[in-house]
């Protein structure tokens, strides 16, 4: 019980920044970069490799997945009265398509350092948008000084394993079938490990993002 209160009110807490942030809440919207950057990071690593963190710095890569989705949070819904994980889902995918184009520039040879526009896509003008330029150093900021955040120093005391289904499950929101296909592993066995995983998370850092990862 004490678990579910403390869920609800990090839930409670995120759904009130997500909605100002869709606002244009400058405040709220730092607070959702800081929140959800640790984790963003460690996603970013997994998915980039060892070959190609050599060649691009995974929190280089996070504030590009800033840039290009922050004017699009007026778009976002919530599901089921949650935030989190429509926009973990969001920024997850973002992600990803941030690093297949490096990669498709890698194999083809193209300069690393090309950038999206953060306006490429979004449709028509949003409050966020008018923010966006003016919060471009801010958010190089936060991102890198948020890899010295109890977040990431919790994820980087994780197992390899516990690690990948972190991202695999709470980040990416995979299903355990898809997950299981991926680490050539009985997909029965994972929602147990997942959750101890979480557990030890949360109890390493209550009322955290942790208390928001779906079990």
């Amino acid at each position: 019980m004490e678990h579910s209160n403390d869920a609800d009110k990090q839930n409670e807490l995120t759904t009130f920044h997500v909605r100002q942030a869709r606002a244009g809440d400058r405040e709220s919207l730092e607070w959702i970069v800081k929140k959800f950057t640790p984790l963003l990071v460690a996603d970013a690593r997994y998915r980039l490799g060892k070959v190609l963190r050599e060649i691009y710095d995974p929190e280089d890569v996070v504030n590009d997945v800033w840039i290009v989705a922050l004017p699009r949070l007026p778009g976002l819904s919530a599901r089921n009265n949650r935030h989190t994980p429509v926009l973990l889902k969001f920024l997850s995918t973002t992600l990803l398509h941030r690093i297949s184009d490096l990669v498709k520039k890698h194999v083809r040879g193209k300069p690393k350092k090309v950038k999206e526009s953060a306006s490429d896509g979004a449709g028509a003008a949003s409050p966020v948008d008018n923010l966006s330029a003016e919060l471009t150093g801010v958010l190089t900021q936060l991102v890198h000084s948020e890899m010295r955040d109890a977040v990431s120093e919790a994820l980087a005391r994780l197992g390899d394993q516990e690690r990948e289904l972190l991202i695999l499950r709470g980040i990416e929101q995979q299903s355990y079938k898809d997950i299981a296909s991926i680490v050539r592993r009985d997909h029965r066995s994972l929602s147990m490990e997942y959750h101890r995983a979480v557990e030890k998370l949360r109890k390493a850092m209550p009322n955290s993002v942790f208390e928001e990862l779906k079990d």
